[in-house]
């Protein structure tokens, strides 16, 4: 049986210890590393949404590709289904956009990446681009679209303003 005062013996506890602490902090770091490169990819999704999204805005010839689609579409677009203008299409396209923006600012927020004063300050613009009624359309046919926290958080704004 080896002596613990055996300076061999408090070698390779001290070993062990370093090693195993190395390969947690390893752990961790890989977890880490791993969970920042699945949110950049997302925000690469994101992102290039957007760029489609601003794409159909300001592109005309894909008017009719866009009308197209929701004519097709069994899914109701918030109001009665019926053919949107040029313009109507670009407002509505347009508020998409902001939409998806808010939707990652709130995230940001839940995350707490961005504090209680800055989110309070785009909660209150929030709330005013809310009181039109083309984002109320786009919060009522974007179900399952968005991040389920974020429509629970508008679903309160527009409740409060009915």
């Amino acid at each position: 049986m080896a002596d613990i005062s055996d300076p061999t013996v408090w070698s390779t506890i001290v070993q062990t210890i370093v090693l195993s602490l190395t390969l947690v902090i390893f752990t961790l770091s890989f977890r880490s590393q791993n969970k920042a490169i699945q949110e950049q990819a997302y925000q690469k999704v994101m992102d290039d949404y957007g760029d489609a999204m601003r794409m159909l805005s300001e592109r005309p010839e894909l008017y009719a590709f866009q009308l197209e689609l929701f004519n097709r579409s069994q899914l109701p677009l918030g109001r009665e289904q019926k053919s949107y203008s040029r313009e109507e299409m670009v407002i509505r396209n347009y508020v998409i956009m902001l939409y998806g923006f808010f939707e990652r600012v709130h995230f940001l927020y839940r995350r707490k990446w961005i504090d209680e004063d800055t989110w309070r300050q785009w909660a209150a613009f929030l709330e005013v681009v809310a009181a039109h009624p083309v984002f109320r359309e786009v919060h009522q046919s974007s179900r399952e679209m968005f991040d389920k926290p974020f429509q629970d958080y508008v679903s309160g704004i527009l409740s409060r303003k009915k």
